[in-house]
């Protein structure tokens, strides 16, 4: 764990305070990051000798992992310590930025370790090295979400404690662009919640049955009053997409960057149940039960255990492998798309060759390994072309 000097009571209680906040919201805290305060009186000298602003207030450092703040600064720690520390602790670029500046600073150690040098010959260095190229290209790339998370961190936390005007003062004089970027990610957040504004910006997911459920109230709102049950399946991945199945009325899907919500109607459920449709079965059997009416969602599940194993189901997965694979051929140039319908394709196939075999089974990787060992199946009256 990071280690953290010795602090004053107002920082120590805003640092406490904003890793429960954290752990509350995210289920993880900060681990890693360390603090230093500068006195003030002591600022100018280090700002000069690190080559920053002296009006700055603050640096962090991600070779090292360290946050450094001037003095009292309590805009600068929810910055500096949250907005990049935490970042680069629990997102994958922030997790990218950290390596580099580690695998350069070995390097450099690794150059000078056995003679004297000069800040000079750390510049020179630096323009032959490849990583330090790569790190710069890297830093160009990302600086504006890097900066971005930031900001908005600290419009978080100023507000969790009271010091949102600190933050109004601070942030008045920024220009056109880069206020309209601030104010779209504080509109995002008023509208869909903090939860979904981490996510968005790539913070890791520690999926839990509440978490989601939170995460759902705050963007469904009202709507979440149509929903009969909701399920929480697929990976558990932390940079994962949130997979949800929802059964409701007036299905309205959602899928972003972060989640993915598939909804069906309590007759779509019915359908899919009757046909053994995987898009059904996979998320109703192996989901997490979130909220909901349990009974509903209980007699869902015995009811695909009870009925028996039709012809229809089969020919109904044959017919759906040969749609997605069709799908799959329409966007070979959608390195996604072609993926998804050739999963999809792949999935509804091994589901015919296990019912014709009087199998159920549930998992997706459960299917594939079974239909590696199956023959091609045919059907009375034709191929799973003729199954249209």
């Amino acid at each position: 764990m990071g280690q953290v000097q010795i602090q004053a009571p107002q920082i120590r209680t805003l640092l406490d305070s904003s890793n429960q906040f954290y752990q509350n919201l995210l289920g993880y805290k900060s681990e890693q990051t360390s603090l230093e305060q500068i006195p003030e009186r002591e600022w100018n000298e280090f700002a000069t000798q690190r080559g920053l602003n002296p009006n700055s207030s603050g640096i962090y450092l991600p070779r090292n992992q360290t946050a450094v703040i001037q003095d009292q600064n309590s805009l600068s720690l929810f910055h500096e310590y949250f907005g990049h520390g935490l970042y680069c602790e629990q997102n994958l670029t922030g997790r990218r930025l950290v390596d580099l500046e580690k695998r350069l600073l070995e390097e450099e150690k690794q150059e000078f370790q056995e003679r004297r040098f000069t800040l000079e010959d750390v510049q020179r260095f630096r323009q032959q090295n490849k990583t330090f190229q790569e790190l710069e290209n890297f830093r160009q790339e990302n600086l504006g979400r890097y900066e971005l998370f930031a900001i908005w961190t600290e419009y978080l936390l100023s507000g969790e404690h009271n010091l949102r005007e600190d933050f109004e003062r601070k942030y008045d004089s920024l220009q056109n662009g880069d206020k309209e970027s601030v104010d779209s990610v504080i509109n995002f957040s008023e509208n869909y919640g903090n939860l979904a504004t981490m996510y968005s910006q790539g913070m890791a997911r520690r999926k839990t049955a509440e978490r989601v459920k939170s995460l759902l109230g705050e963007i469904y709102k009202d709507k979440i009053q149509n929903v009969i049950f909701a399920l929480l399946y697929g990976s558990r991945k932390e940079f994962s997409d949130i997979d949800v199945f929802m059964v409701g009325e007036n299905p309205q899907e959602s899928h972003s960057n972060f989640l993915d919500v598939k909804m069906q109607s309590p007759r779509d459920l019915r359908k899919g149940i009757k046909n053994s449709d995987v898009r059904t079965l996979i998320p109703l059997m192996n989901g997490e039960f979130i909220f909901g009416d349990r009974d509903y969602f209980e007699q869902a599940r015995r009811r695909v255990l009870s009925q028996p194993i039709s012809e229809e189901a089969i020919k109904h997965n044959l017919k759906w492998s040969y749609r997605m694979q069709r799908l799959r051929d329409e966007n070979l140039e959608n390195d996604f798309l072609k993926n998804k319908f050739e999963g999809y394709s792949q999935t509804y196939l091994a589901n015919a060759l296990a019912l014709r075999e009087g199998k159920r089974l549930f998992t997706k990787e459960d299917l594939l390994s079974y239909s590696q060992n199956e023959k091609p199946i045919q059907l009375k009256g034709g191929t799973e072309k003729n199954a249209t």
